[in-house]
């Protein structure tokens, strides 16, 4: 069994909350932005649309929107982008992660019992660059797990 310091639990009392993830104007932080959304629900994925990760847990400098599923790079350098994609239940998925309007990396979350595929890369990005997950089978219909299955995620690293 776990046991914890009371030291340790007053740290995690008096910080709960203090954690910030959106930031607004006049707001600061370290100028390296970061963020990492979910999809909420299950969701039908078709012809060209764009996965829309709409639980937002962290937007650090505020360039992902979760209404377009679009991060835009807020500088140039080098970012580190992640996704997880799952099926739901028997569902393959094939995806792909874009930068603008180019193919950057491909991935499939084979059609088995709630099959996922994580998807990690490194990507130089200039200031305004967009990075996105498509769908990328046009005449497949699938669905992607939602409730935290499914994430996106990136941040600069230099």
């Amino acid at each position: 069994m776990l046991s914890f310091s009371p030291f340790l639990i007053g740290v995690l009392f008096a910080t709960f909350g203090e954690v910030k993830t959106l930031y607004g104007e006049g707001d600061e932080y370290d100028g390296k932005p970061a963020f990492h959304a979910y999809v909420k629900g299950n969701r039908p994925f078709s012809g060209n649309d764009i996965l829309k990760f709409d639980e937002v847990l962290t937007n650090i400098g505020n360039n992902y929107d979760p209404l377009t599923g679009q991060f835009t790079a807020p500088k140039t350098g080098l970012y580190q982008i992640a996704c997880t994609i799952q099926g739901h239940r028997t569902s393959g998925v094939t995806f792909q992660i874009q930068k603008n309007n180019e193919r950057f990396d491909l991935g499939y979350a084979g059609g088995r019992d709630w099959h996922a595929v994580t998807r990690v890369l490194l990507m130089q990005l200039k200031e305004g660059d967009k990075v996105f997950v498509q769908h990328r089978v046009p005449h497949r219909k699938e669905t992607v797990a939602g409730n935290r299955h499914s994430y996106f995620s990136g941040r600069l690293l230099q």
